[in-house]
Order: structure tokens, then sequence, then C-alpha cells
């Protein structure tokens, strides 16, 4: 039993090795990693994101950097976005670490989703040259603007001096401006600025993105719950540096069938309106 010994010593001693060699070739080439966390990017915007890289600060690096891309979506965010940049406040730690900065420029129009990618800084040197990956994430939240184009958002009925139309159309219509990088729905609900007895006659309502179309049109009563009028897709193209690139226009009209049924007299109806993006 004592001869034996030294063999299983020897046995645990290699078995032992042999265990720690993947972990620390996997620690080796682990990435760093570059987080710009979340962003709603309701107009061309920048981000920067400092972080140390273990070279000497007399090292040159470059960054070799490729596109970032959604797992679930399959959209890419171009590698010519990324700006790589020496820090101005290099930390030096016995001239073995460096500060850089990563900068990445986002679009209005790019798409919700969890992006990442692997890119590479590269720092040749006389021992030859070192890549270092790093890991680089990014999440575009979905965001929507909703905006009205009138100053005073009111659905205005006049009735006719003579008091003859069977129908009447609101004077003017609501334009409102929609800005989306996703897919969107609008809701609407009417309320009355003018007191109703009894219950208010309903209103013909057409929404459209423009007066000679409406793709919604219903009939609605004023002080009921919110209906959803409108879909659409995301508005916004490329950097959305035109307002036609960047907003859909949309319009509210609203008319009264046999108007005569009803009391006579002007009537204003304020819009409440509720926008949110959906899911793809």
């Amino acid at each position: 039993m004592k001869k034996r010994t030294p063999v299983v010593w020897f046995a645990l001693f290699f078995f032992a090795v042999f265990l720690t060699l993947p972990a620390t070739t996997a620690a080796a080439h682990k990435p760093l990693i570059v987080d710009f966390g979340a962003i709603a990017p309701v107009s061309k915007t920048s981000r920067s994101v400092s972080f140390t890289l273990p070279v000497a600060t007399t090292r040159t690096v470059r960054l070799e950097s490729a596109d970032l891309s959604a797992v679930s979506s399959g959209n890419r965010i171009p590698a010519e976005r990324f700006t790589f940049t020496a820090a101005h406040d290099t930390a030096k730690r016995n001239n073995a670490a460096a500060g850089y900065m990563l900068t990445l420029q986002l679009l209005p129009s790019d798409p919700p989703g969890e992006y990442e990618g692997l890119v590479y800084a590269v720092c040749p040197g006389a021992e030859g040259t070192l890549s270092i990956p790093v890991l680089v994430k990014v999440e575009i939240l979905p965001w929507i603007r909703l905006e009205p184009a009138n100053d005073n958002p009111l659905l205005t009925v006049a009735a006719s001096s003579m008091g003859t139309e069977d129908h009447l159309s609101t004077r003017n219509p609501v334009k409102l401006l929609l800005a989306s990088n996703a897919p969107w729905c609008l809701a609407l609900r009417i309320g009355d600025e003018t007191p109703f007895h009894p219950l208010p006659f309903p209103l013909l309502v057409g929404v459209g993105k423009n007066l000679n179309t409406m793709d919604f049109k219903e009939k609605i009563f004023p002080g009921r719950d919110y209906r959803t009028v409108a879909f659409g897709n995301p508005t916004v193209l490329g950097d959305g540096a035109s307002d036609a690139h960047y907003w859909t226009e949309l319009y509210i009209t609203a008319s009264i069938d046999h108007w005569s049924r009803y009391p006579k007299g002007n009537y204003d109806f304020r819009l409440f309106l509720a926008a949110k993006t959906l899911t793809p």
C-alpha cells in the first residue's frame, strides 16, 4: 500500500492540472464587454463608453469592427457607425493598461432590439500582433412621438343658419404628426366641450393619411372609452433629417348624419389620443 502512494499523488496532481486548463484557456480568450445600455433614439444621436485595454499606453491600437446584429430579427447596425479613440484621461498602471473610448452613432430609424457583435482591438508589436476581443452590446428601445399640427385640436360642428342640412361636417379636420421606429397604433376618445342633455349624438369619425382616403370610418359617441382608429409601420427613414422622412400625417374628420334630429347649435369636441408601439 505504501508503494502505491506516490503514484496516487502523481495521478491526482495531473488530474488537477488537467481540470484547470480549460478554465485558464477560456479566461485568456474571454472578451471584454462594452455595453451601451438601453437607448431610445428619437433623433440622430451618439453614445460613448470608455473602457480599459490591458496594453501599454505607448502601443498603437486599432479597431477591427463588425456589424452589430439583433439575433431575434436579423436587423443590423453597420460597423461604420463606430468611432474608436484614445481616452484623454488614460489610466496608467505600471504602463500596462490604457484607456479608450468607443462611440456609436444611432439613427431614429434603427429598429428596436438587443444588438451585439464582436470587435477586436488589434495591437501590433515587435513580439507579434495582440488581438483583444471586445463584445459590444446595445439595446434599441421602441419609441413613438405624437404631436398635433393644429394649435387647438378641436372638432367643431356648427349648425347651418337655415337649419335644413341633413349632413353636417366639422369645420376643419384635426391634423396629427406621428413618428415611430416600430409598428404602432393610435386610439381615440372624444370628449365634449359642450354639456349634453340627454345623451349626445354619435359622430361619424374618419381617420386617414390624407383627406381623400379615410382608412377608419365608424360612429363614435362622445364620452365613451378609447377606440383604436389607426395602425401603421415604422415611419422614419435614415436619419429622419427631413419631416417627410420622419413624420407621418394623420387627419381626423367628423360628421353628423340626420342632423335635423338633434338640437341645433355649435358644438366643440375635444380629442383625447393615446399612441403606443406594437411588438413586431
